[in-house]
């Protein structure tokens, strides 16, 4: 198995798909609201700011959704945030579907990158241990900003080797990366799972408690990295004081964008047509705001499917014996149609389409766990 990057001209319109997560972290800000999944609006931005697109990757999917993932898009950021690996249909379960038909196209020549940030750095190491065993240990850093310590691979990695020397001298001599887990990865956790013949530590640093974790690595072979620091708080969240946003913290943010952009545009897959990709996209979904309240601004909601699955089987199971009955229920069954398309959207309409939308998760409701 080996690094191969396309000898076409490279990908100037790369489509990145972000991974979303169970709404554990977010549900205390909408307690009258039921939704069963979301994505943070500040990774969007961090890789939207480095000229990638982005379409939403559901969690609770079959393996041949995520297959279509891969095949339609130029790499996979799994983010952070927090929810548990061992979940069925969760985004463990989901980080380990995608890591694994990665690494298959990897190994047959399509180069195709994933990028981990904190919690998704983590689920690296889950996904590449088959999702059978969660290899964190406690950690203290709660919004602690930090300077990178280099390990001697940093020299000859991919990921550092070719940096500009300004960035290397911040991110070596300040404190520009912000720190917000309370689990980590740890050098000899790897080593006892054998996981350093593939992988390369590149930086470590010291949680409060002067415990030493793992903050970057890369896979020795294919194009698969983490960070466990969060480069997109710099540029994009406000909500809390102790995170930097000092000119170099952003222009050192802005270069973990550009160096994992620029390796998707090293892929070339692409949609079937583009109606299809235009209504998988981003944009076709609007953030909502959480007001200042906690270190994320804006997220994207997702109305929890269980309970539109449960409405839907209500109708059909329904006898039909007037006709004010069937004009309501085809009145019910039009409105969980559209709302089994729909992330919460402010209000706003969803674009046409979305029976052609390889992304949707109408033909997959019956997989979440009840």
């Amino acid at each position: 198995m080996a690094l191969n990057v396309s000898t076409e001209a490279l990908n100037d319109r790369p489509i990145v798909g972000i991974l979303s997560q169970e709404t554990y972290i977010i549900n205390k800000y909408f307690p009258d609201r039921k939704y069963d999944s979301f994505i943070q609006a500040s990774y969007v931005k961090f890789l939207e700011s480095a000229g990638a697109r982005i379409i939403p990757i559901w969690i609770g999917q079959t393996e041949e959704y995520y297959r279509r993932v891969i095949n339609y898009t130029n790499g996979i950021m799994f983010p952070g945030g927090g929810t548990y690996f061992n979940e069925t249909g969760g985004y463990g379960e989901a980080a380990t579907h995608l890591y694994r038909i990665a690494l298959e196209q990897n190994d047959k020549g399509t180069y195709y990158p994933i990028w981990g940030i904190c919690l998704g750095m983590q689920a690296l190491m889950y996904a590449a241990l088959n999702g059978t065993e969660d290899i964190r240990v406690d950690c203290s850093s709660n919004n602690r900003v930090e300077a990178l310590n280099f390990t001697l691979d940093q020299s000859t990695s991919r990921l550092f080797a070719q940096a500009p020397a300004d960035i290397m001298e911040i991110l070596r001599n300040e404190k520009v990366t912000y720190n917000q887990h309370r689990y980590c990865l740890t050098q000899e956790v790897l080593s006892d799972k054998n996981m350093l013949d593939d992988w390369r530590i590149l930086s470590t640093n010291q949680d409060e408690n002067g415990l030493e974790f793992i903050s970057s690595f890369e896979h020795k072979k294919v194009p698969f990295y983490g960070i466990q620091f969060h480069p997109e708080k710099n540029m994009f969240e406000f909500g809390r004081t102790s995170i930097p946003h000092s000119a170099n913290s952003i222009r050192s943010s802005q270069y973990f964008a550009n160096y994992f952009v620029n390796e998707c545009r090293k892929n070339t897959n692409k949609f079937p047509n583009d109606e299809i990709e235009s209504s998988s996209l981003i944009f076709n979904f609007n953030p909502e705001y959480i007001r200042n309240q906690s270190s994320i601004t804006q997220i994207y909601l997702r109305v929890s499917e269980k309970r539109v699955s449960r409405r839907v089987d209500d109708v059909k199971q329904r006898p039909t014996t007037t006709l004010f009955e069937i004009l309501l229920r085809i009145a019910i069954v039009s409105c969980i149609v559209h709302d089994q398309y729909s992330w919460h959207n402010n209000g706003a309409g969803i674009i046409g389409g979305q029976s052609q939308n390889p992304f949707s998760k109408t033909e997959y409701s019956s997989s979440f766990p009840s």
